[in-house]
């Protein structure tokens, strides 16, 4: 008896979308709309797929550069000026560092310090904190203590006596 019901019930719902599909009047541009709205409905399914994927790749090229910067690389200074505000930040970072006596320039990787300090102890250290500074290939020290000449000025003054 249900089975009955069932099949009676379906025939009559398929016979319904026949009748509606193939009419003489309206049933081309039935089908016509019902394939369009198809066709549209998986084209909007593609697209979301698509957006799925693309975020997806984009993340998963997101976490790979994030680890892939996890480890450190030795970089090289892309410009003097670059290497003299690196060594300027590095070096005036302590308070004790006399900041408005001291010059600093860089040339090809060779940075000149100049200027005056308090002791001969300072001069050395500063030198040696240059030198530890990446990128940095050479340090030429024109530092020194108050009082004294500069020791590009000295050998000059000695000329003159």
């Amino acid at each position: 008896m249900v089975r009955a019901i069932w099949i009676c019930l379906s025939s009559s719902i398929v016979g319904a979308l026949a009748m509606f599909f193939f009419d003489r009047e309206h049933g081309r541009r039935r089908r016509h709309m019902l394939r369009d709205r198809f066709m549209a409905r998986l084209r909007r399914i593609g697209r979301s797929l698509r957006h799925a994927w693309r975020g997806a790749a984009a993340e998963t090229y997101g976490v790979s550069h994030r680890f892939l910067h996890l480890v450190p690389r030795q970089t090289d200074v892309a410009d003097d000026e670059t290497l003299r505000q690196r060594v300027e930040s590095q070096l005036f970072r302590d308070r004790h560092v006399p900041k408005g006596n001291m010059n600093i320039n860089c040339e090809h990787g060779t940075v000149i310090l100049r200027g005056e300090v308090d002791s001969t102890d300072e001069v050395a250290e500063l030198e040696e904190r240059v030198r530890r500074i990446p990128g940095v290939r050479t340090v030429q020290n024109l530092l020194h203590p108050h009082g004294t000449p500069a020791p590009n000025k000295a050998r000059s003054l000695e000329v003159r006596n």
